[in-house]
């Protein structure tokens, strides 16, 4: 959008109808052994009749609870504000500039998704059979910053 010499830009990027391994849960989530855990686990089975999705703790899994399985699989579709840039023309007088804008720009600011990850729209590897697991994939960052373009 323009209006006398402001000018608003923004992109929205999604997916919809993916699935993602999401591999980091299955191991913050599996309880085999002594490393760190989710608050997830917190909701394990514990006693008869206790209605719960996570498996009863056991060292070592004996029982497999934390094998590949759907369990692990995961909705990815998300709608992800990508991009804001607000920007102004500054008008100038003739000189040795010819152009001068002011910008504001904020990247990743909002993502809308059910994934339990970090974040749906990564890439941990070019291989496609790589393509859809989440393994401890960093997460794109929330980003601002102003600027000046001068033409000369």
């Amino acid at each position: 959008m323009k209006w006398k010499r402001f000018s608003l830009s923004a992109l929205f990027t999604y997916s919809i109808g993916n699935d993602i391994y999401n591999y980091t849960r299955q191991q913050l989530e599996s309880m085999s052994g002594f490393a760190n855990q989710t608050q997830a686990v917190l909701n394990r089975w514990r006693v008869e009749g206790q209605q719960t999705d996570i498996p009863r703790v056991y060292y070592g899994d004996p029982m497999g609870n934390s094998r590949f399985s759907d369990r692990w699989i995961e909705d990815g579709s998300y709608l992800k504000f990508k991009n804001l840039t607000l920007s102004y023309d500054v008008p100038l007088r003739s000189g040795v500039f010819t152009g001068l804008q002011v910008f504001a720009v904020g990247e990743n600011l909002c993502t809308l998704t059910s994934y339990k990850g970090y974040d749906p729209e990564f890439s941990v590897t070019a291989n496609p059979l790589g393509y859809g697991i989440d393994a401890f994939v960093t997460p794109q960052t929330r980003t601002f910053y102003i600027g000046i373009k001068i033409g000369l």
